[in-house]
């Protein structure tokens, strides 16, 4: 198998990888709102969220050097993140829109609970968005 092919199949499965990190995050929110024990599923879903956030940047790849990391961070790769990071600021925009909204009914939401639907929001968006295009990319 040749360094391109190697490529190719680590992007797909990044890729892959975006959309089970995305659905993680937001079930993890969903168990800190449902269980008893939100504060252990707090704790899981703080942590999850910064590996999603180092997931989604290039930090990981720039630390890498050799062929195979520079053809995973090409020009287009780039691109897809500048665009999926803009999806998920105005996706954060909108949640925070929303939870403006509703944080006008007294005991509905505290300001923590607010912040955790902010920050997934943004950061599942912008990974779905990452992963929407790597896959169209490898196509």
């Amino acid at each position: 198998m040749g360094m391109i092919e190697l490529a190719e199949r680590k992007a797909r499965a990044r890729a892959l990888g975006l959309y089970a990190f995305a659905g993680l995050t937001v079930v993890l929110l969903g168990l800190t709102f449902a269980t008893s024990r939100g504060s252990f599923f707090q704790g899981m879903w703080f942590g999850f969220t910064l590996v999603s956030v180092l997931y989604l940047s290039p930090l990981v790849t720039r630390l890498k050097n050799g062929p195979l990391a520079q053809l995973l961070e090409d020009e287009v790769t780039r691109e897809h993140r500048r665009a999926s990071s803009a999806i998920g600021f105005w996706a954060g925009l909108l949640a925070a829109a929303a939870m403006l909204a509703i944080g006008d009914v007294p005991g509905l939401l505290s300001a923590s609970d607010s912040a955790r639907i902010i920050f997934t929001t943004a950061i599942v968006a912008a990974q779905v968005r990452l992963a929407t295009l790597e896959l169209q990319a490898a196509r």
